[in-house]
């Protein structure tokens, strides 16, 4: 009798063994889920700060270019004044040029040489000007091409963030998952150790009942379970 009661302890306590060993198992799993969680979440933290990053650089850069913008048009209009005032200048210039003709030939000569040698240094200013006006649109374009590269790189980091997400998803339902298993695991264990308490307390009374004397003041001395 104490060879099976030490057979059944042992066989108890070999199902406690294998019980526990499938909870730790599942507790590692669900660790391992959560930091893999973790690190997703960090990841996504990390390009959520490049993108705002990116963004800041992309409004300054169109405050710059906005910036460049006026001052061209502002050059623009500068050019146009200062076309019409040549035009006025000029059609002023005739004028003269007639009325001094009539006079003097010499004057008129005179008049012509001054007036060509102004009109010369008003086409070299205009050229200037035209050619700064031409290297403010290159560097715009420039600029337009570097706006270009960076909402590239937004879009992708969107993408990646988005992929992000869709794992981060992923790896939450796993974690519910080993939760509801452990959950499940606990409630399975607990009844298992409740029916095999049962069990053995019916085996221990039906021994009892088995090797109780009929009569007289003789006891039966049981070992520890």
């Amino acid at each position: 009798m104490a060879g099976e009661m030490e057979k059944e302890k042992a066989s108890h306590g070999d199902e406690m063994r294998r019980v526990e060993s499938h909870n730790l198992a599942l507790k590692e799993q669900r660790d391992d889920v959560s930091s893999q969680l973790q690190e997703v979440n960090r990841a996504n933290s990390r390009l959520l700060e490049q993108l705002t990053e990116l963004g800041q650089e992309k409004d300054k850069l169109q405050q710059e270019l906005e910036e460049t913008r006026k001052t061209a048009d502002k050059r623009k209009a500068m050019l146009d004044e200062l076309a019409i005032d040549v035009a006025q200048e000029k059609s002023r210039h005739e004028e003269e040029l007639s009325d001094a003709w009539l006079q003097h030939e010499k004057e008129v000569l005179g008049v012509r040489a001054r007036y060509e040698k102004e009109l010369c240094g008003l086409h070299e200013d205009k050229n200037r000007t035209e050619e700064e006006i031409r290297s403010q649109l290159r560097d715009e374009k420039a600029r337009t091409r570097e706006l270009e590269s960076i909402q590239q790189t937004v879009e992708k980091l969107q993408a990646q963030i988005q992929s992000m997400e869709g794992t981060k998803g992923w790896f939450e339902r796993r974690l519910k998952e080993a939760d509801e298993t452990a959950e499940k695991s606990a409630l399975e264990h607990q009844e298992q150790v409740q029916k095999l308490q049962l069990e053995q307390t019916a085996q221990l009374q039906g021994k009892w009942r088995r090797w109780k004397p009929s009569s007289g003041p003789q006891r039966m001395h049981f070992g520890k379970y």
